[in-house]
């Protein structure tokens, strides 16, 4: 069986005073994890013609043209598998190759702003948390998540509380997502941790970040589900 292809959306990165150039960034935890069990992942750019991104996870007013979604659509056509990374803001462009994911069918994995961005595909959205209450940037925070048997994030974890680090400010509401996905876990404060797409052969979203947990089971567990279903589309 030839490897599966995890094409992984590009994203800006917090710009850097003095630096000559414009870049676009993968976490590379990310790309080491699809390489780990089984993956060959490749980096999917904007095609718009400019090097000046949204700078904000707010949302993104950009309307892209017919020939960009098409140029877009191109890449996705090349992956078995699409995995949305977190980041300080998110573009247009990778709502359109989440919304693209879903209607081809793609297995997809979102993390952190990679939940946003689904959820935008699914035709809702979420709201920005200012009091930082959220956002801790530390990798050995951790704070519990109630996580509902019967979901997706279930079939791995196999208990009904889990501990997760909290990088971000942007959250969602039950009413947020209940119409367009099914909620997999939420934290104390009753904001969703983690939805699945159940008509879908693999669709799920996280709050957290998976990457910098490497060494737990159930990331591994997640990476391993998540590649064999991208696998069955190879």
């Amino acid at each position: 069986m030839n490897k599966p292809i995890i094409g992984i959306p590009s994203k800006q990165p917090y710009p850097v005073e003095g630096d000559l150039w414009h870049r676009m960034e993968l976490v590379d935890e990310l790309r080491y994890l699809v390489t780990e069990y089984g993956g060959i992942t490749i980096m999917l750019l904007p095609v718009e013609k400019t090097m000046e991104f949204n700078q904000s996870d707010c949302g993104d007013d950009t309307v892209l043209t017919e020939e960009e979604i098409a140029d877009l659509h191109r890449q996705v056509d090349l992956c078995d598998g699409i995995l949305l990374q977190g980041g300080l803001y998110s573009c247009s462009y990778e709502v359109e190759i989440a919304r693209y994911a879903l209607e081809k069918d793609l297995p997809m994995l979102g993390i952190c702003a990679g939940f946003n961005n689904i959820l935008r595909a699914l035709g809702s959205n979420v709201y920005e948390d200012t009091t930082g209450s959220h956002n801790h940037y530390a990798k050995e925070y951790r704070h519990p998540i109630t996580v509902i048997p019967g979901t997706r994030l279930y079939d791995f974890i196999s208990q009904e509380e889990y501990q997760v680090n909290s990088l971000h400010t942007m959250m969602a509401t039950k009413e947020m997502v209940e119409p367009y996905a099914r909620i997999c876990a939420y934290d104390e404060d009753g904001h969703v941790e983690s939805f699945d797409v159940p008509n879908r052969k693999f669709v799920l979203a996280v709050k957290w970040h998976p990457e910098l947990m490497m060494e737990e089971e159930y990331t591994q567990k997640l990476f391993q589900a998540y590649m064999d279903a991208c696998k069955k589309e190879g």
